[in-house]
């Protein structure tokens, strides 16, 4: 079912990221409770999660060594990427492949190193965990095991979270097509009003829940005095921004829940939920006064404009918001003949109290 007011996208977005706890993007995952075990079962000073670079600009796994720029620890561990099994060198000093091209490396004085490959289900590469120590080192082969076993488990977390973090991107993609095509079927291109079709949607949905709770509802017919002046002197364009800005100042005044639409050129509708035709009234007469403070910029200077407004009531044995639409529009020609520039009640709505609201003055309504 449609829903309005439309979907936010970043509110989506935010709740996505919430729902299913996966960092996205420029937040990094921190796997630091992986090294801490390495480093626990096995007694070593230092682990290393060395990655690829699709992987390390948001995966990091490392014991040991926050006092190492996270760089040359990537830039030295690369190297193990070569090894094709699981290895082990008990002392580098007697390997010149582990000491070579390490000038302007910040990183630890290492004496032993040992290491698993990372790896997809597919048995494709994607890393390296690394364990190191100060010291020569021989481990045995239920140790080499433990780190085998580890290697499993992280390959396995990378993967996971990498799947979750692609799935977490297609549904915000999802959602932002969503937002875009809700947007398009619903929204009117120039002021971000409903479109005609929406409005009219909505507004049933509304006469629905009025019957359904016995509430109150108005309906607010809305068009600009002198319209074609305003294109035919100061051009279409000019034109469009006064529409545009004319459904702005009236959704400020509108509450969240109130429905407005454009429903042809300057005319548009507003529904008006939990509101009866006096409090109806006294809404439209703050769009009209507020409309009427605007100066508008124009090549001939500035210039206002004004805002005849209709208001009506549904009743409780219509059929369609139609009817009452059509009773607030005849309030509104009712306004417009008697001068423009003001609110008038649908005749079947006005109490004995009430009258319309004239250009300027709410004197005929309740306070």
């Amino acid at each position: 079912m449609i829903s309005y007011p439309p979907p936010k996208f970043e509110e989506q977005k935010s709740e996505i990221m919430q729902r299913y706890q996966i960092l996205y993007d420029d937040h990094a995952v921190s796997a630091k409770s992986f090294a801490d075990s390495v480093a626990l079962a096995l007694d070593t000073p230092f682990v290393m999660v060395a990655l690829t670079n699709r992987y390390r600009t948001w995966y990091h796994c490392a014991h040991g060594l926050g006092a190492y720029p996270e760089e040359d620890l990537q830039t030295y561990f690369a190297r193990m990427h070569l090894a094709q099994t699981r290895f082990e060198v008990a002392d580098i000093t007697q390997e010149e492949f582990f000491l070579s091209h390490t000038a302007g490396l910040q990183m630890p004085k290492f004496q032993s190193l040992a290491g698993v490959p990372l790896t997809d289900p597919n048995g494709k590469r994607f890393g390296t965990l690394c364990i190191g120590d100060r010291k020569t080192r021989q481990l045995s082969e239920n140790e080499l095991n433990i780190l085998s076993s580890f290697g499993r488990l992280i390959s396995n977390d990378i993967c996971v979270k990498s799947a979750a973090r692609y799935a977490v991107r297609d549904l915000i993609e999802l959602e932002n097509e969503k937002c875009d095509l809700f947007e398009l079927a619903t929204i009117d291109p120039l002021t971000k009003a409903l479109n005609r079709r929406a409005f009219m949607r909505f507004s049933e949905r509304e006469l629905a829940r009025f019957k359904r709770d016995n509430a109150r509802l108005s309906t607010l017919m809305l068009d600009i005095d002198h319209f074609k002046q305003v294109n035919d002197v100061h051009g279409h364009a000019t034109g469009d921004k006064v529409l545009s800005k004319m459904v702005a100042i009236a959704s400020n005044v509108l509450r969240k829940e109130d429905l407005i639409g454009r429903l042809g050129g300057e005319e548009f509708a507003i529904v008006l939920v939990d509101s009866d035709a006096m409090s109806a009234a006294k809404v439209a007469d703050r769009i009209r006064q507020a409309i009427k403070q605007v100066k508008f910029p124009s090549e001939t200077g500035p210039f206002n404009v004004s805002v005849s407004i209709g208001v009506a009531e549904p009743l409780f044995n219509e059929a369609s918001v139609n009817d009452s639409l059509e009773r607030a529009d005849a309030a509104l020609y009712n306004a417009k003949r008697n001068g423009r520039d003001r609110v008038e009640i649908a005749a079947e709505n006005v109490s004995p109290h009430g009258h319309a609201v004239s250009a300027g003055a709410s004197t005929n309504l309740p306070n």
